[in-house]
């Protein structure tokens, strides 16, 4: 599939249609400044027809609503969602024309022999489209006015759709047909550019076609977002977060959690062929869910996106009713109505999750347009109600912080997660408005919502055999207001980024022994703000398997660094779990992981139980620590034991100031005024790095002590010596002795107070091991002092003749050192 033909083919069709449709906009008098007369008969010169007169007033209505108040907000977002709606309708029946899927069975952007153009214009006397006015096109067809003669063929095909695929084609604001761009098969437009530019075995070969279209219309602003540096709202949330997942990952996903579930229930399945990213299950631990068919399994992807998880798990169901030996042409309703719900915020992505899902139903049942059935896709859209709407005793009032969420809908989505409390009041509220909404209309109008709310509270309550995701990646400096407080209230735990907190509601909305799987940033592997997060999923599930693609580009956008987890919820104690350490450079990750599938002796496959990541502080998920190690953490003694270091480091607040190299002062001013300052440095082990001076007179200590943007060092810690090593780094970490009499700041910390195990530590720390062990439980740019610590010594083997090799680097590197002007010692160069 050409990727970059699909986006540049995208991104320039955006810009098109939003032009083409504010062209409309200013031609009906809706994009004017001031408040338009919605009941008007003509715009300037241009007389309006009764069926014109009533779009523009709906659209005028709709363009306020959208605004909330502010109309040049409500210009925009009425341009924006009047172009991807004729965006997603043109790809759509492009799609299904390349498949004969349309029911006049005639093409509508290309001619029968593929060329740019329209058969339906050439052919348009013959064409047969419910609803079409034989009339009107012999009428166009006389006056040879193609353009119009399209528009009208157009907007009958999507006429027809709508009671076909109504998600996508839905006569929703049909007065969206007024802000149809002009000239769509014009040459060098939009339709041109999609038959031309983008091969038609991409469009068959590929539905997940229609996700990189959805990810491609939308890359432009999402760049502008993040580039702007600004809160999400509730406009700029989809677009920010939206991630077409790659297909391996998808495949590894669904076939390691619906797949292993049919596995575990019909062992002799021949599904087991066709999954290549499978991986077999530890039968001797092995509890799951007993399901007697096909029919009793429900998977959910809680944010779905564009469908692509979803299209994969309709082609694992389907082959496992065909095993069951179902027909053929019955399967696909069959799925749609009892195995799949999608829950999106974006009512775009959930137009493409749906159009692709009726795509898939249809490649089997040849009728399934006619059967009015269509996929469990959910756009969790908020409902704003008023305390002062309700009566004084609905027991919703009792529910604020419920209230609240529900207008929130469209930035919270489907992590909101109603209690049983929530659930009953929302529900005896609904019934009683319910009860008075026939005789009077301000309560028939609650009602409606409050039936809206209790439909998504229950929704949101399900509890499925199988989740799946690729959920929003955010971090919490991106979240509005009202987010970051929500999230920190309802997700105190992962509250740093949206796909940790969707990691807790995924297990939250799966049955016991049932599957979870999905990708996420790798960072929730090993940070200490997610300790507690781990410590649960270790508790309280089991993990089988993960696949570890950090500092690759497994999945694009998202800083190359990802975590593919498929979880069981229940704690099975003694379940090694299968681990892929993909972030090596092995070539592609894809290939890769088949490797290790079939090859578990490939070098970059673990098998571990995730009870062993406990025994290491911070609980790390350090699949690839070898037992020795494990137990050394386990039964070791820690640097910290032998060490000392607690309190803030020094910040002098003003560097500019307070801090010197030390060629810049007089050695008169050297211990009276000045004092030594470890301040970190380039990579250097054993010795060196000391070039600063701080001011440590009583005067400016005591700036440090008041000033509220500085830190005095606690004085226990003055002038000790010890190990210093570099705070930030992008390589290995790098640990020099140092001498007492130095003072430090954060970015060069001294652990002192080691006594006669000074040599003994710094020879661990710069090791391989240390460093293996460092990977793993920080392998960030910030190396911390408590992950320094916390690394196990055992002692053993360590004599005299491993003191004196440590000894001898650090005198090799001090020699090294005062052989540069850089060095307080420095004499001669060592060439001279």
């Amino acid at each position: 599939m050409n990727d970059s033909a699909i986006k540049t083919f995208c991104v320039q069709a955006r810009e098109k249609l939003e032009q083409g449709v504010e062209l409309r906009m200013r031609k009906y008098g809706i994009a004017a400044e001031g408040v338009p007369n919605a009941a008007a008969d003509a715009v300037g010169a241009l007389p309006l027809s009764p069926i014109e007169r009533e779009q523009r007033a709906e659209l005028l209505q709709l363009q306020t609503k959208l605004g909330e108040g502010d109309a040049a907000h409500g210009n925009v977002r009425l341009k924006e969602r009047a172009a991807y709606t004729w965006f997603n309708r043109m790809v759509a029946i492009r799609f299904m024309e390349l498949r004969d899927f349309l029911p006049s069975r005639v093409r509508m952007f290309s001619r029968s022999d593929g060329s740019f153009g329209s058969q339906a214009v050439d052919e348009a006397l013959d064409v047969e489209i419910e609803g079409l006015d034989a009339a009107r096109v012999l009428q166009l067809k006389q006056a040879s006015d193609d353009e119009a003669l399209f528009r009208y063929l157009f907007l009958a095909q999507c006429q027809e759709l709508a009671s076909c695929i109504p998600n996508v084609f839905e006569p929703v604001d049909s007065a969206l047909e007024l802000l149809l761009p002009d000239k769509l098969m014009a040459r060098d437009g939009v339709a041109q550019a999609m038959v031309e530019d983008i091969p038609e075995e991409d469009w068959l070969t590929h539905v997940e076609i229609l996700g990189w279209m959805y990810q491609y219309y939308n890359s432009q602003a999402k760049d502008d977002f993040f580039k702007s540096k600004s809160k999400a709202t509730a406009d700029t949330l989809p677009v920010a977060t939206q991630l077409f997942t790659p297909e391996w990952i998808v495949r590894y996903m669904v076939e390691n959690s619906l797949g292993r579930l049919w596995m575990l229930n019909n062992p002799q399945s021949g599904l087991r062929e066709r999954m290549e990213y499978y991986i077999e299950p530890d039968a001797e631990h092995e509890d799951f869910i007993r399901i007697n068919g096909p029919e009793e399994i429900t998977l959910c992807d809680p944010a779905c996106g564009s469908g692509h998880i979803l299209v994969y798990a309709f082609d694992l169901l389907f082959a496992m009713y065909e095993e069951r030996g179902y027909r053929e042409r019955e399967i696909p309703q069959l799925i749609l109505q009892n195995n799949l719900t999608g829950l999106e915020i974006d009512p775009r992505a959930a137009q493409i999750a749906s159009l692709a899902l009726a795509m898939c139903a249809r490649e089997h049942d040849r009728r399934f347009f006619g059967r009015g059935v269509q996929g469990n896709i959910n756009v969790v859209a908020p409902v704003h109600i008023d305390g002062e709407e309700l009566p004084a005793t609905a027991p919703l009032l009792g529910q604020p912080q419920l209230m609240d969420a529900l207008a929130h809908l469209d930035e919270i989505g489907s992590l909101l997660n109603p209690t049983e409390a929530e659930l009953a009041a929302v529900g005896a509220t609904a019934e009683q408005l319910a009860q008075v909404a026939a005789s009077d209309m301000f309560a028939a109008s609650v009602a409606e919502k409050l039936q809206q709310a209790k439909a998504t509270c229950e929704l949101l309550a399900k509890r499925y055999t199988c989740v799946v995701a690729n959920p929003p990646y955010m971090g919490s400096s991106s979240f509005s207001p009202f987010m970051s407080k929500w999230v920190k209230k309802n997700y105190p735990d992962v509250k740093s980024d949206l796909c940790t907190c969707f990691i807790e509601r995924e297990l939250s909305l799966i049955d016991n022994l049932g599957f979870c799987a999905l990708i996420t940033s790798d960072t929730c592997m090993y940070l200490s703000s997610f300790e507690s997060l781990r410590k649960k999923i270790i508790e309280d599930n089991t993990l089988l398997c993960l696949i570890d693609t950090r500092g690759s580009n497994a999945h694009p956008d998202v800083f190359d660094a990802n975590a593919g987890w498929v979880l069981q919820r229940g704690c099975r104690k003694g379940y090694e779990g299968a681990y892929f350490k993909l972030n090596q450079k092995i070539g592609g990750k894809d290939s890769a992981l088949l490797e290790a599938i079939r090859n578990p002796d490939c070098g970059w496959f673990y098998r571990r139980d995730a009870d062993t990541f406990r025994q290491i502080p911070g609980i790390p998920m350090a699949y690839w620590f070898s037992v020795s190690l494990l137990e050394a953490f386990r039964s070791g003694h820690s640097i910290e034991e032998d060490s000392d270091y607690s309190g803030s480091p020094n910040i002098t607040g003003n560097n500019e100031v307070f801090l010197r190299f030390f060629w810049e002062i007089s050695e008169n001013g050297l211990y009276s005024k000045w004092r030594p300052y470890s301040k970190g440095g380039e990579f250097r082990r054993w010795y060196g790095n000391v070039i600063h001076v701080v001011d440590w007179s009583e005067s400016a200590r005591s700036f440090y002590y008041e000033n509220k943007t500085s830190t005095l060092l606690p004085e226990r810690y003055w002038y000790q010596g010890g190990i210093t090593y570099t705070m930030l780094t992008s390589g290995k970490a790098c640990f020099r002795a140092i001498s007492d009499g130095c003072i430090w700041d954060k970015s060069g910390p001294v652990i002192c107070r080691l006594g006669t195990k000074l040599e003994l530590c710094l020879g661990f720390l710069n090791s391989h091991i240390a460093q293996m062990c460092l990977d793993a439980l920080n392998p960030t740019m910030n190396l911390q002092v408590k992950d320094v610590k916390s690394l196990p010594i055992l002692g053993k083997g360590f004599d005299s003749s491993n003191t004196l090799l440590v000894d001898e680097c650090i005198s090799l590197s001090k020699t090294d050192w005062d052989s540069f002007e850089t060095s307080w010692n420095f004499k001669r160069h060592s060439l001279l």
